[in-house]
């Protein structure tokens, strides 16, 4: 790990440890004056060295910075099945995004621009409804994404998108809407479009 940062002097080295280790351990994104790294333009350029040597990027967010795993590197530990979530919990987190940040976007009351993190609370107990799960099931779902960060608590402790959401790159945010896109409406002239945009990007054809 220090054989890119050997140019700093220990001082240096150190901010950027301590850059690395608040990033990655931070449940928010940390604002920009509470890391000097990241405002330094040589020590930025080891931290960002530094996260990469682990398959890490530094991710800038409208409420400040963090650290997510870089597309590859998602792409390796997914075929491995590391970090991909239970089937319940994929449908109920496909269920509070639909109602709470794809169906908001559309009727226009989100912006369409807005971070994944900005969502209408949603009501747990019209999520189960809805879910098709077993009570007990839908509501362990709910927990164990609520512990991993991944759903957060809005008003009235309704459900939202969780911190997260701020780990993830462009790439996996776009992927994300598109896949929205596909669920909600998979007939339609968009999703046809990103139907074609991603079999050119995977070079197969669709079908």
């Amino acid at each position: 790990m220090s054989t890119h940062l050997d140019d700093l002097t220990e001082a240096q080295r150190q901010d950027v440890y301590a850059a690395v280790r608040i990033l990655d351990e931070a449940e928010q994104p940390v604002p920009r004056h509470l890391v000097r790294a990241v405002t330094d333009q040589t020590l930025r350029g080891a931290l960002e060295r530094t996260l990469a040597a682990s398959g890490r990027v530094l991710l800038e967010t409208p409420a400040g910075f963090t650290s997510g795993y870089d597309d590859t590197t998602r792409h390796a530990l997914t075929r491995r099945g590391i970090g991909v979530l239970p089937d319940t919990d994929r449908a109920v987190l496909t269920l509070v995004l639909l109602w709470s940040v794809a169906i908001p976007r559309a009727l226009g009351t989100i912006p369409a621009e807005a971070h994944w993190t900005v969502g209408e609370p949603v009501d747990p107990k019209m999520l189960i409804a809805r879910s098709k799960l077993p009570d007990t099931t839908a509501r362990a779902a709910i927990t164990r994404l609520r512990a991993a960060g991944i759903l957060g608590w809005g008003t009235n402790r309704w459900l939202v998108p969780g911190p997260a959401f701020h780990r993830l790159t462009a790439r996996v945010q776009e992927d994300l809407f598109q896949d929205l896109v596909l669920l909600a409406e998979p007939n339609g002239p968009l999703a046809e479009s990103i139907k074609r945009r991603r079999a050119t990007r995977s070079g197969g054809a669709l079908t």
